[in-house]
């Protein structure tokens, strides 16, 4: 997907994890299933349905929310952003002109001299391994986030996540781009200077000796030496470029310049440009194909097709119809809206030892009354019996509640619950008016274990 609709996507995530509302209903987001069902043909990848569904779900959030809508417009990238890193690079350059000239060309400029040692601590750390953990808190902090709660600082967190790599990448670009404008500028200025100007050059110091200058230079310029096929000025002509007090610089500047101009262009210019490049082809990639993995359980009940296919065994006695519509919309939550859910008659008592074999392929969810006291004589056989199908227990709290309330002692029933069961995945739920959002939870985290 590309990174817009991976924004869409990231958002209506945030939306359906918030709690109900008017901004977003359940059948919102049942209009959002069947309607992307209608447009995606039936074998489309997964990530075509999560893509379409967040797409049409857009359509009816942005008229909703001013923030959500601008949450959809908004857009992390211009064209125009390399092009305004390299000039800015390039006016700061040419503005630090005046740091490197004064009345003559110093030719132990610290800017200059400095400008490229920074350049190559550049090209060492790249060349190192960065640690993950540095490289995402990095791109955490030059991203934009949200503060506070709410579905736009769900977004925020998400996309601060998922949008890393793609950051990492086109801040390097302007960075790298910002500093091949710097030394443009550098070199644009001292030319425009050299243009109007009787322009010299020369060096004086106060510590280094005429020795260390001369090596100074040899070294310094060597990749100048070795291009142009020139030699560096020995002892007698390092001598003669020294500025002394109360005498002016004789040399021209008009070479030194060059060498300036070759060594930036050979050590910054060059060299950003190219990672500049690589930093913006490898963030054109990231935006047309951004890295969203659609096989997380969380787009489970996105999809079209059911999830998978459930067979509720209740134990005891049926449930309410309102707690079978509480037990499928629990279930939805994490096996989608769409799944296919089966209620089996009760199971009698006594009948634990013996219950019926649930659909092939199916999912059992064992269905029990919370206010029933754990028994491994009863409920221990049943799982037992169960064992093979991986059972999930479901216990509805709706009896045990409104005879006791949910103070210590619905803890202490739920404890001896988990108790009995072990590793069995186990969901505490009131499934006549079940809190969704904290049920989606429970069950998620009871499945994981």
């Amino acid at each position: 997907m590309t990174e817009q609709e991976a924004r869409a996507v990231l958002l209506l995530q945030a939306v359906e994890d918030a709690p109900a509302s008017a901004l977003w209903t359940a059948e919102d987001r049942r209009w959002a299933t069947r309607a992307a069902a209608q447009e995606v043909p039936a074998d489309a990848p997964a990530e075509a349905v999560v893509v379409a569904r967040a797409r049409l779900a857009a359509q009816r959030l942005a008229p909703r929310d001013a923030g959500l809508r601008r949450a959809l417009a908004a857009r992390g990238w211009h064209a125009a952003l390399p092009f305004a890193a390299l000039l800015l690079g390039a006016l700061l350059g040419v503005l630090s002109d005046g740091l490197v000239a004064g009345p003559y060309f110093n030719l132990l400029s610290p800017v200059f001299w400095g400008l490229l040692a920074w350049n190559l601590v550049v090209y060492a750390l790249l060349a190192m391994p960065v640690p993950a953990v540095l490289k995402s808190g990095l791109a955490r902090g030059l991203l934009l986030r949200v503060r506070g709660s709410g579905v736009l600082a769900n977004f925020a967190a998400r996309w601060a996540t998922a949008a890393q790599t793609l950051a990492r990448a086109r801040i390097a670009a302007l960075l790298h781009l910002g500093a091949a404008g710097l030394a443009l500028g550098l070199v644009a200025g001292l030319v425009l200077r050299g243009l109007v100007l009787d322009y010299r050059a020369g060096w004086a110091t106060t510590l280094l000796s005429v020795e260390a200058v001369q090596a100074a230079l040899a070294w310094g310029f060597a990749p100048v030496w070795a291009l142009t096929g020139h030699t560096p000025p020995d002892m007698a002509a390092t001598a003669a470029l020294r500025v002394l007090p109360g005498q002016g610089a004789a040399a021209s500047a008009a070479p030194w310049i060059a060498h300036m101009a070759l060594m930036l262009g050979l050590l910054v210019v060059l060299p950003r440009g190219l990672l500049a490049a690589a930093a913006l082809w490898r963030a054109r990639r990231l935006a047309q194909q951004f890295p969203l993995a659609v096989d997380d359980p969380a787009f489970a009940r996105w999809q079209l097709a059911p999830a998978a296919t459930l067979w509720a065994l209740p134990l005891g006695q049926a449930p309410t119809p309102q707690a079978a519509l509480g037990l499928r919309a629990v279930l939805g939550r994490v096996w989608g809206e769409g799944l296919a859910l089966t209620l089996a008659a009760p199971l009698p008592w006594g009948e634990e030892e013996h219950p019926p074999a649930p659909p092939p392929g199916a999912r059992v969810v064992v269905l029990v009354d919370l206010a029933s006291t754990p028994e491994a004589e009863v409920h221990g056989r049943l799982l037992q019996a169960l064992q093979t199908a991986q059972p999930l227990v479901v216990a509805d709290e709706a009896g045990f509640v409104r005879r006791f309330g949910r103070g210590d002692r619905l803890a202490q029933r739920q404890g001896a619950w988990r108790a009995l069961l072990g590793r069995t995945p186990f969901l505490s739920v009131d499934l006549e008016a079940p809190d969704l959002d904290a049920a989606e939870r429970a069950l998620r985290l009871a499945l994981a274990h």
